[in-house]
């Protein structure tokens, strides 16, 4: 967890109780009774998730690779970067490189971590860690039966474009995106330092 500079005050919840109210192969819903920082007692729904990876594979140092995508919640195709939920505590690297491989058919020889983020902090537990992936190779994709989906090379310059005129707009890519535009690319990063 990261250090705040200054916490002038405790707002800390305790949990009372929990019930599951929910499980499936993605969802698992939870109501927990909690105690509040007066002492009154109120409800969190809340969706326990194991978090994920998402990663912006570059062709080179212009062009990243899209997927091209429909979601269903929303009835729509959407743009984005590769990303999937990580496996009970399998680390953050090991499912970037892994999704990568099964969504798009390609390796990367180096990998960088560029942030963690909390995306739905108001009812949801996950997590997303971005990497950076360069030196592609293309093997071949190994995508679920389920998973359709179109890969194709975009200029970051195209890419930064969609995000202003809203054609990219899926969170974790605007997110992603955006975090390699301002920040740029990190050290390379290791198995056990993407825990």
């Amino acid at each position: 967890m990261a250090a705040f500079p200054h916490l002038p005050h405790d707002f800390t919840e305790h949990q009372v109780d929990s019930e599951q109210v929910f499980k499936g192969r993605l969802l698992d819903v939870r109501r927990d009774t909690v105690c509040l920082p007066d002492g009154q007692h109120t409800v969190r729904e809340y969706i326990v998730h194991n978090g994920a990876a998402a990663i912006i594979p570059l062709l080179d140092d212009e062009t990243v690779l899209l997927e091209y995508q429909y979601r269903y919640p929303n009835r729509r195709h959407y743009y984005e970067i590769p990303a999937g939920k990580l496996e009970p505590d399998e680390p953050p690297l090991q499912a970037a490189q892994r999704e990568l491989l099964e969504e798009t058919g390609y390796v990367a020889a180096d990998w960088q971590q560029l942030a963690t983020l909390h995306l739905c902090i108001a009812y949801s537990t996950e997590r997303i860690a971005f990497f950076l992936a360069r030196g592609l190779t293309f093997k071949a994709h190994r995508r679920d039966e389920e998973e359709f989906l179109e890969t194709m090379p975009v200029s970051l310059k195209q890419a930064y474009r969609w995000i202003e005129e809203g054609i990219i707009n899926d969170a974790k890519t605007v997110a992603g995106l955006l975090w390699l535009k301002t920040m740029g690319p990190r050290p390379a990063v290791t198995a056990a330092s993407t825990d």
